[in-house]
């Protein structure tokens, strides 16, 4: 059974969504049906492959329980896990209304304390998808660690996937694309709207397409 704190927090936060006119009773009952995995689901939401959702002891996933500007209660959130992938939770992790996050394969594996904006924001992994810890991804972000086609260059087949592996404090701005086999250093800040397609060291700040070293992120908050 999840700890008390646990569904007092999800009441709470179910309330002031209540009390905004941004989610209903119905949503509140139907979110409890994964109380046990410690999944807390806030807003419509498609869950496929529940069972293969791994929460860490302590921690929870929050499915469309942050305030709401950019959506409305129509928005919904798709979470899919095929069969044979798995989706690891390291503590506290934050999906907002209107993702979309499907693994088709391999693992992806989200840190304590990462936000994952919704309306249009896709994580699919189909090789591997690591995020560090006290993250935010914007809206209309995307995460692609396949490119779902065989890409042959002058002859040449091209590696078709390739892990993604994002570190701790890294903030992606909105619109921004990152790629397969890109690493990003911890407390690197991706501007909005560029193209990632190769390794961002630790506190760079990149931007453009392709994205390029363009400064040095100090802190950001």
């Amino acid at each position: 059974m999840p700890a008390e704190s646990d569904y007092t927090t999800y009441r709470s936060a179910m309330q002031a969504l209540r009390g905004a006119r941004e989610t209903s009773a119905r949503a509140f009952y139907g979110g409890l049906r994964h109380r046990r995995r410690r999944i807390w689901i806030g807003a419509r939401t498609v869950l496929d492959g529940a069972e293969r959702i791994h929460v860490r002891e302590g921690g929870a996933l929050r499915i469309g329980l942050g305030s709401f500007g950019l959506s409305s209660e129509h928005d919904t959130s798709v979470v899919r896990v095929r069969e044979g992938a798995a989706f690891h939770c390291d503590g506290i992790v934050s999906l907002q209304r209107g993702v979309r996050v499907v693994v088709d394969g391999g693992r992806l594996t989200i840190g304590h304390g990462t936000n994952v904006n919704g309306v249009g924001t896709k994580l699919l992994c189909a090789t591997g998808i690591t995020i560090g810890e006290h993250c935010t991804l914007s809206w209309d972000v995307q995460l692609l660690d396949d490119d779902f086609h065989a890409i042959t260059l002058d002859g040449v087949e091209q590696p078709r996937s390739g892990p993604i592996t994002i570190g701790d404090r890294v903030w992606v701005g909105t619109r921004a694309v990152v790629l397969k086999g890109v690493t990003i250093g911890d407390g690197a800040v991706v501007a909005a709207g560029a193209v990632v397609t190769r390794d961002v060291p630790a506190g760079a700040v990149v931007g453009g397409v392709p994205a390029t070293v363009i400064g040095r992120a100090d802190s950001w908050t």
